[in-house]
């Protein structure tokens, strides 16, 4: 994985300071043996801070931009545009400067308007809540009061509109406003004072006679870890760590849920999700100083810029345009979100740690993430020279950022840094979310960021995987796509599957990426692709069980009732595997036709009655099977980050 983008400035900068130091200075880099003496070396070659010129940028505030922005939003207003009115209203409150709070607040409450008529109730209470705490004029306040009590209309809460309804008749005595239009107000306001005590004496009479209606349950929160009481980890000289069971596993297992160490959105996604959790933003909160993130909430909003993004801000337009890699952005984020001093406390046990210490650590925890592999020894120097560099930009943010305290700290740290480009390359995950065009389009899975899973970062590849992941959020789900038998290596797959994928290229394509040759079932027996798997061979297990692990090739068309294993000798009863087969067409076509209705969960349940079938009968690889399979996955999918542009029915995926 490349460090940075070609068209980026770094790129340059690597290949014009790579050539301006001699053969003798680059072997005396090459012979060093360790990060922080490898960051010292090239950090001491030249500033990068004055030779590329770095400097917070803080372009995306401006009250006249955001005056212009306003206006657009108003016309959209008045034309009863409101979806485009909120889109305006929202870049027009990004644009406001933190100086600016009277404007913020009158942005707010025009935001909360569009909001109100968009029937977004709850959202636009939020933003009138947020408008008066930002000191909305006096003379305007009757606007939000009278706002608030038709939003609590809206809502069907009686008896918060009337509290709204009377702090309204005060509000209207600071107005502005011409006599006749604030009696107006008025009387409007004085008709539903009198309207509604009725109307709330009414309903509590109905609701006596009526039957309670129980809450809707509240959805569960994600976890910040479960993992499936059956997972361990092994460990062997060839493959490392990795991920077994010790008990089967049915399909539609949750084997693992994890929140991320780090996880940074791509620049595309930084102002459509949230910086903090990555949920998708339609109202955003934003940044008092710069514009190229956004929150879903100020709980978010506050955790980032006491955290991270203080030491961020202002430096991601410097960041996107130097062309880093997202793992070059997690790497340093690894560090924001905690402090020097943290750091520098673990310094004397991080070489000396074990599994055993690590694995009882939680997910934030530097120390979990510390001794995953990087694959150090197999690197070339010019590796090096080039991920060093990049450690030197991020430790430039750092020190503009104001992160160091101490002035020794920056080696260590900076090394620190070197150390999580390396191990990032091979232990990240991209973060997806399932983007459809309207709801009957099957959709995409698009890459939306990076996160790191210490857990998850520990499972082995598999072409033939037999779990698949989503995220909701920036948190991951694993669930298994098919039996694992206890004892069995629980593997995920890393990119190339073996149904779409030759297996000569599949090994190139991970040798390459992730330095390992791939050794799973599919490769070890070369399973054909998908397109030439053949429909006239049906693949029996044999009825030997544990004891026969053969598998007898039955053509699809056969006339015997028992077939005699070559391996074990035991007969395998053909016809009864065939009854049970017989249904498995009828249940996938009726589990793609709920998927496509949307009852995803009923969808689900039959896809995994399906694969029990096969799995109780047949042998992969054979279509039926990975069919199923893809079904299971798409359902899952169902569960984690979606996006869908224009809605026309509903999707049930909880």
């Amino acid at each position: 994985m490349e460090t940075a983008k070609k068209d980026g400035f770094f790129q340059k900068y690597c290949e014009s300071l790579r050539k301006s130091i001699t053969q003798n200075e680059f072997n005396d880099f090459a012979q060093l043996d360790s990060g922080e003496k490898r960051f010292n070396f090239i950090n001491g070659l030249k500033s990068i801070v004055t030779e590329l010129k770095l400097a917070r940028e803080f372009n995306g505030k401006s009250l006249e931009r955001s005056l212009d922005l306003k206006n657009l939003g108003n016309k959209s207003f008045q034309k009863e545009s409101w979806n485009e009115a909120l889109a305006y209203y929202n870049l027009c409150y990004m644009a406001t400067p933190e100086s600016n709070e009277s404007e913020k607040a009158i942005i707010l409450a025009n935001r909360s308007a569009a909001l109100y008529h968009m029937e977004k109730y709850d959202l636009a209470l939020k933003d009138i809540q947020r408008a008066i705490r930002l000191q909305y004029p006096k003379e305007l306040m009757y606007k939000l009061t009278e706002r608030k009590a038709r939003c609590y209309l809206g809502k069907k809460d009686h008896v918060k509109a009337l509290e709204c309804f009377k702090e309204t008749l005060p509000a209207l005595d600071n107005c502005k406003l011409p006599l006749e239009r604030r009696q107006k107000l008025e009387r409007d306001a004085q008709i539903m004072i009198n309207l509604l005590p009725k109307n709330i004496e009414a309903e509590k009479k109905l609701a006596k006679g009526r039957k309670p209606v129980p809450a809707e349950p509240k959805k569960p929160a994600v976890p910040e870890f479960y993992a499936e009481k059956g997972l361990y980890f092994d460990y062997s000289s060839e493959e490392g760590r990795f991920a077994k069971t010790n008990v089967d596993l049915k399909p539609n297992t949750i084997v693992l849920v994890e929140k991320p160490h780090v996880s940074v959105l791509l620049e595309e996604y930084s102002k459509t999700h949230c910086s903090t959790c990555f949920k998708r933003v339609s109202v955003p909160v934003c940044c008092p100083k710069c514009s190229d993130v956004v929150f879903c909430s100020e709980d978010c909003e506050s955790s980032a810029n006491s955290g991270y993004h203080k030491y961020e801000c202002g430096f991601l337009p410097i960041f996107w345009k130097s062309g880093a890699s997202i793992t070059c952005h997690m790497a340093l984020r690894i560090i924001t979100q905690q402090s020097e001093e943290y750091f520098l406390q673990l310094r004397p046990e991080l070489d000396g740690l074990t599994s055993e210490q690590t694995d009882k650590l939680k997910h934030d925890d530097y120390r979990k993430i510390y001794k995953l592999v990087t694959h150090e020894e197999t690197r070339s120097a010019e590796d090096f020279f080039q991920r060093t560099l990049m450690a030197t930009l991020l430790n430039a943010c750092l020190t503009l950022g104001g992160f160091y305290k101490t002035k020794e700290a920056e080696s260590f740290i900076g090394g620190l840094l070197l150390h999580n480009l390396q191990l990032l390359q091979f232990n990240a995950h991209e973060i997806s979310e399932l983007q459809r065009e309207d709801d009957r389009d099957v959709g995409k899975s698009v890459f939306i960021g990076g996160g790191l899973y210490p857990t998850l970062a520990l499972f082995n590849h598999s072409c033939e995987p037999g779990v698949t992941r989503y995220y909701k959020g920036n948190s991951v789900c694993v669930r298994s796509v098919r039996s694992i038998a206890a004892g069995s290596m629980i593997g995920e797959n890393y990119g190339p599957l073996f149904t779409q994928t030759p297996r000569e290229e599949r090994r190139a394509t991970l040798l390459n990426q992730y330095r390992f040759s791939c050794n799973c079932r599919a490769c070890s027996e070369n399973w054909p692709l998908f397109s030439e798997m053949d429909d006239t061979v049906l693949r029996f297990k044999c009825d030997g069980g544990k004891i026969c692990s053969n598998v007898l090739l039955i053509p699809s068309e056969i006339n015997e009732f028992m077939i005699k294993c070559t391996d074990c000798g035991e007969h395998t009863n053909i016809m009864k595997g065939l009854k049970l087969l017989q249904d498995t067409e009828t249940m996938f076509k009726l589990a793609t036709k709920m998927h496509s209705a949307g009852e995803i969960e009923a969808a689900l349940y039959k896809y995994v009655e399906e694969m029990n079938t096969l799995d109780e009968v047949l042998v992969p690889p054979y279509r039926d099977y990975h069919l199923c399979q893809q079904g299971l996955r798409s359902c899952m999918l169902e569960y984690g980050n979606r996006y869908v542009k224009f809605v026309t029915k509903k999707f049930i995926a909880e």
